[in-house]
């Protein structure tokens, strides 16, 4: 693999020479885009990574109605397309806001200057540049065009093509978050965007109704998002085996008794790959809803089967074409004997456009190319003396590797396209044209949009699922929902339900729990009654009760709440419990061992406190046993690990013990005591009598301490 080398300018004070420079690596050195024609095309497509393209037409701005601009004039669009590959070489991204800027720029040198020449960009061009922009942009893609419009300022200047272009900062402050707003504005906002009960259940009704394929389709991709929240274009990720089942063990109170008991349950998960660094997360189904998901599964799978099957063929056969049952060849004809007019047409779903039976029989390429106006069909013929079925075939494997970048795989899943579950062949749903039968697609989300009436908004009259189904808003009027409003919508149930915040951000595919907020369009009045309960449970309770309260409602544990009172500010959130070490002061020395340090906390109670320190058992078990056999053995060094990893799943195993203990009341405090360190250095220290850190004050302390003990020699079988 070439090493990429950034962009150096040789000359101090000529830019001429440097753009010059720039200009000619990008086009002799860096190749991406290159299979697109490179620098002698001036339309480039960027693919994303669940197969959807976004379009770089090196064009200046469009005008109103229009849905191009003009071709950008020279010597401008040479710079341009080394900015976009110089850019994208280093990181492949949306490059949406990059053409924005560039194609502004471009137009703001022809009004200022009547010359589109990046060496002629001053403090006139770059005002004209931010008023374009602004014109042409919303409020919440304002700041991201300003973002990259000071950095293509500054590269400007780094890379030394123009020097006497001024430095300029983004005018625009990053969009406030609008869930959280209060404002009139606002408050519509949230309203519009979560879904209303009725428009719930006319979603519902688009299921139960549906007859046709195209209506049995998108109601159920609409099912699958109503799973969890979910982006829309995260159904192209999903596979024919996406649901499986898995078993839980719950603790259920037995009414006879009144002992809590081990009941065994089985639940339905679905193989979810989130968008932005979400992974892929087997995500829980409701066991109501379960029984539709399946159905919803299993329609999808019957609709896609025959895209399937050609997709199947394509990845196993690449070089012989799909005959499929429309062809009209004989048995014995050949991948590379010649097809009259009349097979190629059948082939490739086309009516035969000939007009008598001797020109239907005919197989020179020129006729093909006469009768059938397609571009690709001039481009597949060329100037061939006939088309055989070989041809067909690897033309439509060329136009598969485009449609799908990972070609024949789906995109960051690793399995064959033929095992899509969202797959679906060309025309699928057309009112007018049949199927394609040789070909298959993975709709996109705008499909999906439209389906649930987002076409009405651009197309009055046109039909979507619930004008077929003759399904209305509560006024008459067309419905309209769309993809994300279901996500919105279910990521403000899990908070009203008090789901975790960190299960709540995996359960969304999100990376971050600070974008739940977001999500969240709770009215104010909902909040503010939350808000209530948790200053009613004054700040005198030192059990941790108050800190499980401020868990549920989604607002930061304080060191207070934890009994801290000496000290100010939050603590922070760790898989097992808090941290209450100072950040301010020096930075952890653990090392992730969290689970034995003296700050870290553990509160009886806490959403998956329990499931989260049983899985961290499972792995440390599994390495005191490799330290076992090791010692076993005798390798040098193993018997000191085999303590390590003793002390720590004694801990573990002690921690489990209280936090599973139904005496025991929710929001007890377990700190682990000093003398407990499973480090190497105080194992030594503790093993010699010199630690001693009972907490006098906490008779937990001494009690968990030798416990901890017990359960420490127990796994070592007194060997120690």
């Amino acid at each position: 693999m070439n090493q990429l080398i950034a962009f150096s300018p040789k000359h101090q004070l000529d830019c001429k020479e440097n753009l010059a420079d720039f200009i000619e690596r990008a086009k002799t050195q860096l190749k991406i885009y290159e299979d697109q024609g490179g620098f002698a095309s001036s339309n480039w497509k960027h693919y994303l990574d669940n197969g959807r393209s976004q379009a770089m037409e090196f064009t200046g701005l469009a005008p109103a109605g229009k849905k191009t601009g003009k071709p950008m004039e020279s010597p401008y669009i040479d710079f341009a397309k080394a900015y976009v590959r110089d850019n994208q070489a280093w990181k492949a991204t949306n490059p949406g806001n990059m053409m924005m800027v560039l194609k502004a720029c471009h137009d703001s040198l022809l009004q200022v200057h009547s010359k589109a020449d990046i060496l002629l960009v001053d403090g006139l061009v770059i005002h004209k540049m931010s008023e374009m922009i602004f014109e042409r942009s919303s409020e919440s893609s304002r700041y991201r065009y300003g973002q990259m419009m000071e950095q293509f300022i500054h590269d400007l200047r780094k890379f030394k093509i123009n020097l006497k272009i001024p430095s300029w900062k983004n005018p625009w402050k990053r969009p406030g978050n609008r869930a959280q707003g209060t404002s009139h504005e606002d408050r519509a906002w949230q309203a519009q965007r979560l879904l209303s009960t009725y428009e719930i259940t006319a979603l519902a009704d688009t299921f139960s109704l549906a007859k046709t394929d195209y209506q049995k389709f998108y109601s159920a991709q609409a099912v699958l998002l109503m799973c969890a929240p979910s982006r829309g274009g995260e159904l192209c990720f999903l596979t024919t085996d996406c649901l499986f089942e898995d078993t839980d063990i719950k603790k259920v109170k037995n009414e006879e008794t009144g002992q809590f008991e081990d009941k065994e349950t089985s639940i339905l998960y679905i193989r979810w790959k989130a968008e932005k660094g979400g992974g892929l997360i087997p995500k829980p189904i409701h066991p109501l809803i379960a029984p539709t998901v399946r159905e919803a599964v299993n329609r999808l799978i019957e609709i896609g089967e025959p895209a399937r099957k050609a997709a199947k063929w394509a990845i196993e056969y690449p070089d012989q074409f799909y005959r499929h049952d429309g062809c009209i060849t004989s048995k014995d004809h050949t991948e590379d004997d010649p097809l009259s007019v009349a097979e190629f047409a059948a082939a490739m779903g086309f009516s035969d456009p000939s007009r008598t039976l001797s020109e239907s029989a005919f197989t020179h390429g020129s006729a093909i190319k006469r009768l059938f106006f397609q571009k690709w069909v001039t481009e597949l013929v060329g100037e061939k003396e006939y088309v055989t079925y070989r041809d067909l075939a690897k033309y439509q494997v060329r136009m598969f590797s485009a449609a799908f970048p990972a070609w024949p795989n789906i995109a960051e899943i690793g399995k064959p396209i033929s095992q899509m579950l969202c797959l679906i062949r060309e025309h699928e749903f057309h009112e007018t044209f049949s199927p394609k039968k040789y070909s298959f697609v993975s709709p996109s989300l705008n499909l999906l949009n439209d389906a649930l009436g987002a076409i009405h908004q651009r197309l009055p009259g046109a039909h979507s699922l619930f004008s077929e189904l003759d399904i209305k808003n509560e006024d008459g009027t067309e419905l309209v929902i769309s993809s994300h409003q279901i996500r919105v919508w279910l990521s403000t149930m899990a908070e009203r339900g008090e789901m975790d915040s960190l299960d709540l951000a995996m359960f969304a595919g999100r990376s971050r729990v600070q974008d739940n907020p977001a999500y969240d369009l709770r009215p104010m009045s909902e909040l503010k009654q939350e808000s209530k309960r948790l200053l009613a449970l004054g700040l005198e309770s030192l059990d941790g009760t108050k800190a499980l309260a401020a868990v549920k409602v989604n607002v930061p544990v304080t060191f207070e709440m934890l009994g801290r009172k000496d000290r100010v500010g939050t603590v922070q959130v760790s898989g097992y419990g808090y941290c209450e070490h100072d950040w301010t002061m020096t930075p952890c020395t653990k090392a992730g061992e969290c689970i034995s340090c003296k700050e870290h906390v553990c509160v009886k109670g806490l959403p998956k406190n329990v499931e989260h320190l049983k899985q961290l058992e499972e792995v440390v078990q599994k390495e005191l046993n490799i330290a076992a056999a090791a010692t076993k053995e005798g390798f040098y060094g193993a018997n000191v690990w085999l303590v390590y990893h003793g002390k720590k799943l004694a801990i573990i195993k002690t921690l489990l013990k209280y936090l599973e203990d139904n005496q025991l009341p929710d929001g007890l405090i377990l700190r682990i005591p000093e003398e407990l360190d499973v480090s190497l250095t105080k194992i030594a220290l503790g093993e010699q009598n010199l630690i001693n850190t009972v907490d006098e004050k906490n008779p937990m302390s001494e009690r968990t301490i030798n416990e901890t003990k017990n359960s420490f020699l127990a796994l070592l079988q007194g060997g120690l």
